[in-house]
């Protein structure tokens, strides 16, 4: 009897720490895709858009298939028992979505969203959104097979995925710069403005990660302002205003 016991404990144990390390490397794989797929994304510009956003079609799906594997692995309560495990390639994947949203159509990208792209759904047709007004569908329907098994995106993997998206446009708006859309890196502030407004309302007991954040947020949208601080002064001048990806923002501000 006790033999059986202990049998079926181990047999657990190992399940356990197999599914484990199976999502582990899922998690990183997403991950490593995830940002080649904003790397890719950051290469955008007015003359290649068509063809940057079509190519990141092709890397989604690259990503659809490894987070379909995901799910038979997180269903029920398996989702929070191993939401930890998975949450880094979620994360990146989600700031992945959420600048894709912005390229395309200049406002954050919805929780509804990010499940349908992950479940390989069609988007939802309506929803809250900022920046913009609502758009229509854009044909972001996915070639890989819905998963039998759907995977739920938890809040927190969301809030903190989206929070990441700061320091991508931050460097979106000073790559803009740099090739002299000075039009295009206001627009990024603007938006950067209003959701970090919105975002800061957040409770950061949300996760012992928002603290850190919130904080690295509030550092990537200063130096974008500043950045636009110059432009508004100087709106004539030839000379690329200067920036500093490493200088901290000052206590209080």
């Amino acid at each position: 009897m006790e033999s059986a016991l202990f049998t079926n404990i181990r047999d657990t144990l190992d399940a356990h720490y197999d599914r484990r390390e199976r999502l582990n490397k899922l998690s990183r794989d997403i991950t490593q895709l995830g940002k080649k797929l904003i790397f890719h994304l950051l290469r955008i510009t007015p003359s290649s858009r068509d063809r940057i956003l079509a190519e990141a079609e092709k890397k989604h799906e690259e990503i659809r298939r490894l987070i379909g594997q995901l799910g038979p692995d997180l269903q029920g309560s398996d989702r929070y028992r191993y939401a930890g495990t998975v949450t880094g390639g979620l994360q990146e994947y989600i700031e992945a979505l959420a600048l894709w949203r912005f390229l395309e159509a200049g406002r954050l990208v919805t929780v509804a969203e990010v499940e349908a792209r992950i479940n390989g759904l069609e988007p939802p047709t309506s929803s809250t959104e900022i920046g913009a007004e609502k758009d229509a569908e854009d044909g972001v329907g996915a070639s890989v097979a819905p998963p039998s098994q759907p995977l739920a995106v938890l809040p927190e993997d969301y809030v903190l995925g989206i929070a990441d998206v700061a320091g991508e446009l931050m460097r979106y708006a000073i790559n803009s710069l740099a090739k002299g859309q000075r039009d295009e890196a206001i627009r990024v502030c603007d938006f950067f403005r209003q959701f970090y407004n919105e975002f800061s309302l957040i409770d950061v007991k949300l996760h012992k990660q928002m603290s850190k954040k919130v904080e690295v947020m509030k550092e990537s949208l200063a130096k974008v302002e500043n950045v636009q601080l110059q432009i508004s002064e100087f709106p004539n001048s030839t000379r690329a205003p200067t920036f500093d990806f490493d200088a901290p923002v000052a206590a209080g501000e």
